[in-house]
């Protein structure tokens, strides 16, 4: 009989999604056997659509916006039938007591779960430290179905078609620094003159600038290309590629990266080149994974929650720390 596990979330946007892939490769490099599948309550997953084409290497079926009812006199979801289905493992990524209980009504023989400190989970709960990396959480969920001692050895895989046309647009001597100036929110944009003091350092010193820009700072693009005629927009020399994985690719080709917290700084996490990544006012703890080539600047080291106390000089220090 085929063994499954399902793993639950309220969806994923794309920086979730992008730090989940490593949950991903360890569910499946450490129970190979099992089926996948990953369902989701109102909120969509884009292991569906955008990371699809990293994620259906992992996923065996995807269950989107279930619409779970807790209740018992109701289907269990309005958009599949789970009552006709049953798993050796269930995984409950969140912490919704409401929409754990919905779940639970769903067939299992384990069911693993932090909501209502471990209230609802077949196996105890314990030493899970708060205000930790929430990848981290969730893989303290995982080792309750089966440990892992050795550290991850999780790579985002980049087509060799794709690392091709990067090389081929990039510069050979590999002098290369990305810069993603935007995010979503404003609040987390550290200042354009500050990233335009990067640029003319990074030009000091014989850098080529290649540029991210998201959706919404489309506008800086003439600007930027004004200032830096010898910069590189890596997203307008390829086609037949999605933007995400030119991004993550092209960390391959990047000495270092600076960004904001935003979606594209989860591109460049890739762990393929030193990533700086600046914070504020989101506490940087939480939404820093454990690795070596990711360095995080908070505003809260300068007592502020406003992304504009960070002086350019502390990140150039930590940029002269980095590329040393």
């Amino acid at each position: 009989m085929t063994k499954k596990i399902l793993v639950f979330s309220n969806g994923e946007k794309i920086g979730d999604g992008i730090i989940k892939l490593q949950l991903l490769h360890e569910i499946k490099s450490r129970l190979p056997d099992y089926e996948l599948y990953w369902l989701t309550n109102k909120g969509k997953t884009v292991y569906s659509s955008t990371l699809k084409f990293i994620a259906s290497n992992y996923i065996d079926e995807i269950l989107d916006q279930a619409d779970l009812s807790p209740f018992f006199w109701n289907k269990i979801s309005k958009r599949y039938k789970l009552e006709n289905e049953a798993f050796d493992y269930i995984l409950d990524t969140q912490k919704s007591v409401i929409r754990t209980v919905a779940l639970k009504r769903i067939k299992h023989k384990n069911f693993i779960s932090g909501s209502a400190n471990g209230l609802f989970s077949t196996k105890k709960i314990k030493d899970i430290k708060k205000n930790q990396y929430y990848l981290n959480y969730i893989l303290h969920l995982l080792d309750l179905i089966i440990a892992k001692n050795t550290k991850s050895d999780f790579k985002i895989p980049i087509s060799k078609d794709l690392e091709k046309l990067i090389s081929d647009s990039l510069p050979k001597d590999k002098s290369c620094v990305g810069i993603a100036p935007g995010a979503g929110e404003k609040n987390k944009i550290w200042p354009l003159e500050n990233y335009i003091e990067l640029c003319n350092y990074f030009e000091r010193n014989n850098k080529t600038i290649v540029f991210f820009i998201g959706p919404d700072e489309l506008y800086l693009k003439e600007k930027l290309k004004d200032l830096y005629p010898n910069s590189i927009f890596i997203e307008d020399h390829i086609t037949g590629h999605q933007n995400i994985e030119i991004i993550m690719a092209t960390t391959k080709y990047l000495q270092l990266a600076i960004s904001n917290d935003s979606g594209v700084s989860h591109m460049l996490s890739t762990g393929y080149c030193p990533l700086i990544k600046l914070f504020g006012p989101k506490d940087s703890t939480k939404f820093t994974p454990e690795n070596p080539n990711l360095f995080s600047i908070s505003s809260s080291d300068f007592n502020s929650k406003n992304i504009n106390k960070i002086p350019v000089s502390r990140v150039i220090e930590e940029i002269e720390k980095v590329l040393i």
